[in-house]
Order: structure tokens, then sequence, then C-alpha cells
């Protein structure tokens, strides 16, 4: 693939890896810095108070996000294959977003998408293994 493969369905995007972000084997391992990776992805995913979500939902998503990068972490700190590692994040992004739809329905799960898809520019450029994520 030259580029990023975009499939748009309802509201939501969702970006297939470049070919090189995928079989780099240093792309599919936690960087050196793991507490600063776990720190930058969990901000990255903050939902922030503009959104109108209830407290009880925001404890549940906040909660979700939480359990979602450290199965990443799992994931990637692991001794799998690129293969493998790649079907078990893709299967835990898939996981997350339908989970988060669920919890806040369609029009705010894809307004926290857009939010969090821009929140993770940044973190996306500071490190490598981030391409495949939103």
């Amino acid at each position: 693939m030259a580029g990023i493969l975009s499939l748009t369905g309802a509201a939501q995007t969702i970006k297939v890896p470049k070919a090189s972000d995928v079989t780099n084997a240093a792309n599919l391992v936690l960087p050196t810095d793991k507490a600063a990776f776990e720190k930058d992805f969990l901000k990255a995913l903050d939902p922030g108070t503009d959104l109108g979500i209830s407290a009880d939902n925001l404890t549940k998503l906040l909660g979700s996000n939480k359990s979602y990068v450290s199965d990443v972490m799992g994931i990637l700190g692991g001794s799998d294959s690129n293969d493998s590692k790649l079907s078990k994040l893709t299967g835990k992004n898939k996981a997350w977003k339908s989970f988060a739809t669920g919890l806040l329905g369609d029009s705010t799960a894809g307004k926290y998408f857009t939010k969090v898809n821009k929140q993770l520019q940044s973190f996306k450029s500071k490190y490598q293994v981030a391409k495949m994520f939103l």
C-alpha cells in the first residue's frame, strides 16, 4: 500500500495502517519509556468536559480507556509475532470503539472519536507505534 486506506461508514472512519507501519518489528513494541507512553496515550483518549457526557458515563469511559491502554501495552510488550500483535490490537481497537459508541451514542461517540483523533496527532508524532490507533 502506498498510503493510508480509509473506509468511511456511518460517522466513523477506519484507517488501515500502511504496510511499512506494520512490517517493521520495531513498530510493534513498547517505546523505551513505557510510563510516558501510557500517560500520553491516556491523555490522548481523554474526553474532557466539553462533550456533555454524564458523570456516570464519563467514569465508565475513563475506566474503559484505562483498560484499553493496559491491554495495548500488554500486547505491545508481549513476544507474539507482528501479525498476532496486529490482529490483537485491531480487535482491542474495535472493541473499545464499540463500547464507546454503545455508551455515548453515535452522535457523541463521533464527536469523541474526532476529538481523540486530533489529540492523537502529537502522540503519533512522538511514538511510531501510535500510528495504528484510531
